[in-house]
């Protein structure tokens, strides 16, 4: 963002982030008309997290990209970046994947659970997760084509 724009929405996002926001909640949705800077405030969000060591992962959907408008990547994608953000996870994620390397192609539910949650629970339990949730960046979700299975996985 501009520098001294959207300050409010911003510093919001930092605190939830940071877990000192009255808002206690796994995700933070921002919604809004087309053309209103939801691209550009998550663009910003990257940049800060990513300063801050916090971001660790992101998909931005696309109408013009094939592969940034196929709901299907949107998991493996954010669980493959998890994987390098998170040595841990990686390992825990790669044991997974050993026992059935067609986990990525499961429906988008199954993605979660198998690529995402498994192997971050696994983590958790064993103490190697950092001493603050990782932030994970999804944005343009309208521009992804048959996404109402990925929409019912993450809601």
């Amino acid at each position: 963002c501009t520098p001294g724009t959207r300050e409010k929405i911003l510093g919001d996002i930092e605190e939830w982030a940071d877990g000192t926001s009255p808002l206690k909640s796994l995700g933070y949705w921002i919604c809004g008309m087309a053309g209103t800077g939801k691209s550009t405030i998550a663009k910003s969000v990257c940049n800060t997290m990513e300063n801050r060591k916090m971001l660790a992962a992101t998909f931005f959907c696309s109408r013009q990209i094939p592969e940034c408008r196929d709901q299907s990547k949107i998991i493996p994608t954010i669980a493959y970046q998890l994987a390098q953000f998170s040595p841990s996870f990686g390992r825990e994620l790669v044991t997974i994947l050993k026992s059935d390397p067609n986990k990525v192609s499961r429906p988008p539910n199954e993605q979660l659970e198998m690529l995402l949650v498994e192997p971050w629970m696994k983590v958790v339990s064993a103490g190697g997760m950092y001493s603050f949730t990782p932030v994970i960046i999804i944005d343009a979700l309208d521009e992804c084509e048959n996404i109402e299975s990925v929409l019912s996985a993450l809601i």
